[in-house]
């Protein structure tokens, strides 16, 4: 009987112009039997390079580095030779303002470099690293290419309404992948959506502020990262901050969000499962649920808890998740009402939210308006 041929590595191209750093990623990424290190660059000239030369699966790009950085570097990637690309970005301001535009470059994900105690901080973070990946080895070419949508900036006017409690709740869920989809859904909901948002992309400290400063920037809502004991209103979103879980809860009859540091739930804080659970508890019927792209199940208990006080669950659909694995674990519920494409998630929000207005709630499971 023929042996079987052994299952081919996934191949990395570690990018950095720190040979320290370079040696850090290269022994945890060595350290997994499925991946191995190709090549190395100390910069994004090198980079590009090495991408033809080897044609990596897989490249972890710096971005701060001489003669190139990472994000010229990597437009100039996905132009010419699409391929998944994960940054390594700083714990800076500048940093997480950079990974940002990354992911809207076509990045799939990125990992924080760690400020001080590089060496144990990168090897705590083992598990991760392998993990993003060998889900970056997973992406659809479809989603490599440079597609660099001009986002319409929110009219410079935009007032900052508050004073209005919101009575409906739309609690999405996003992880890898997230940032430039959300990038796309945000623009396309309306001023006055009658409902507020809240929303768990999956992001480190440090990222958060910056990624509701850019979804702000292109929505007409108002966008902010959230803050513990801050009242839930109309016509605002709220981004759960790095390293926090985010909750919802009654005070004084009046709904309002809550922020802790209670266990990691599915590997991640913030997790999405809490924040979806408690909303449909506070605002019932009134709640829709949204799951979109990303690794891991988070979001799919929270959607069985909307569909359960007779909320609206949405889900993003296979051919649109650039990670089909926290929508598909969502539907695997039977408990989704409308699984869409990308494009449909803000229409079918406002769709939902309008049924709701109207005094409806929840129709049949995978039924696309």
């Amino acid at each position: 009987m023929p042996l079987s041929s052994p299952k081919k590595k996934i191949r990395v191209l570690v990018v950095d112009d720190s040979a320290f750093m370079r040696k850090i990623l290269r022994d945890i990424i060595n350290s997994d039997p499925e991946l191995e290190v190709c090549c190395e660059a100390r910069d994004g000239i090198e980079a590009i390079n090495m991408v033809k030369l080897h044609k990596p699966d897989v490249v972890t790009l710096d971005i701060e580095m001489p003669r190139m950085n990472g994000l010229d570097a990597l437009r100039v990637i996905m132009k010419q030779s699409p391929t998944p690309v994960i940054m390594v970005s700083a714990l800076t301001q500048e940093g997480a303002e950079a990974t940002i535009k990354a992911l809207e470059y076509g990045a799939i994900d990125f990992i924080p470099k760690p400020s001080s105690s590089i060496s144990l901080s990168m090897k705590e973070m083992k598990d991760e690293i392998i993990a993003k990946i060998k889900e970056a080895a997973k992406v659809p070419k479809r989603f490599l290419e440079l597609k660099r949508t001009r986002l319409l900036r929110a009219q410079k006017s935009k007032v900052k309404r508050k004073g209005v409690p919101a009575r409906i709740a739309v609690a999405m869920a996003a992880s890898t992948g997230g940032p430039q989809s959300l990038l796309k859904v945000f623009p396309k909901f309306p001023e006055h959506l009658g409902a507020a948002i809240l929303l768990v992309q999956h992001m480190p400290p440090g990222f958060t502020k910056s990624f509701a400063k850019r979804l702000d920037s292109v929505s007409k809502l108002n966008v902010k990262e959230a803050e513990d004991g801050e009242p839930i209103e109309e016509d605002w979103a709220y981004v759960a901050p790095g390293d926090y879980h985010m909750e919802v809860e009654l005070r004084r009859g009046k709904p309002v969000i809550t922020l802790n540091k209670k266990p990691k739930i599915h590997g991640v804080r913030p997790a999405a499962d809490p924040m979806m659970i408690t909303a449909a508890e506070v605002f019932g019927r009134k709640t829709v649920g949204v799951v979109m792209t990303g690794m891991g199940r988070d979001g799919a208990q929270g959607i069985v808890a909307i569909k359960k006080k007779g909320g609206i669950t949405i889900a993003q659909d296979k051919e649109t998740s650039i990670i089909y694995g926290m929508p598909k674990a969502a539907a695997e519920t039977g408990m989704v009402d409308y699984i869409v494409p990308l494009d449909k998630i803000a229409d079918t929000v406002v769709m939902a939210v309008n049924k709701i207005k109207r005094g409806g709630g929840g129709g049949g499971p995978f039924t696309v308006p």
